[in-house]
């Protein structure tokens, strides 16, 4: 599949995934496995997100990520590139960083509402050859219904968003994360993880 005939199909379905959320969950099911279909169809290893407008008026914006893999990134250029204009979409290339979000405004993951000022990292292990970073994130309250030691899609969202794609997988190698009960050392605020990269990179 070509990046034109990836365009054709979205433009055909571009209503209905402007509204994605508010569809039932077989339709959504539905638009997601084609979306992430084609995606594969053009590039195999190629992923979306979209940040819908607010109540559905104004601009949404669909973002083509490589997940940090840069054999890809020329790819995802090359589509984000050929994307036509489309009333009330906008389309970028890779994840950019965001502004953390406030407590009024915290990661929504269905049932489960997470804020940055509630996670902490701990730097585990620096790799000086390849100057990536391993590191522990610790919860602190309690999440019952999240799932703990290991890697957690909720988690790699809310690290794209304060890093940015291809910061994040350019220097984080790997990461673990923990219930607030285990026993740990001395811990950072995730949203200070940006500014802990820049000073070891200094170094």
């Amino acid at each position: 599949m070509t990046a034109n005939q990836f365009w054709i199909w979205f433009q055909n379905n571009e209503h209905k995934i402007y509204i994605l959320p508010l569809l039932t969950k077989e339709e959504r099911q539905n638009y997601y496995y084609w979306f992430m279909k084609n995606l594969e169809y053009y590039c195999k290893g190629l992923g979306f997100k979209i940040n819908f407008a607010d109540d559905y008026h104004g601009t949404a914006t669909l973002t083509i990520t490589a997940y940090g893999v840069k054999e890809l990134y020329p790819k995802v250029i090359e589509l984000v590139e050929a994307a036509p204009k489309i009333d009330n979409w906008r389309f970028e290339a890779f994840i950019k960083q965001q502004e953390p979000k406030g407590d009024s405004h915290p990661y929504t993951f269905g049932n489960l509402e997470i804020n940055v000022k509630d996670l902490s990292f701990q730097p585990v292990k620096y790799i000086k050859s390849t100057g990536k970073l391993i590191i522990h994130i610790y919860f602190d309250k309690k999440f019952s219904s999240l799932q703990t030691q290991g890697s957690n899609p909720a988690i790699t969202f809310i690290l794209e968003d304060l890093l940015g794609e291809i910061l994040l997988y350019a220097k984080i190698k790997k990461f673990k994360f923990y219930k607030n009960n285990r026993n740990r050392g001395i811990t950072y605020k995730l949203s200070h993880l940006k500014t802990y990269l820049d000073l070891i990179n200094q170094n």
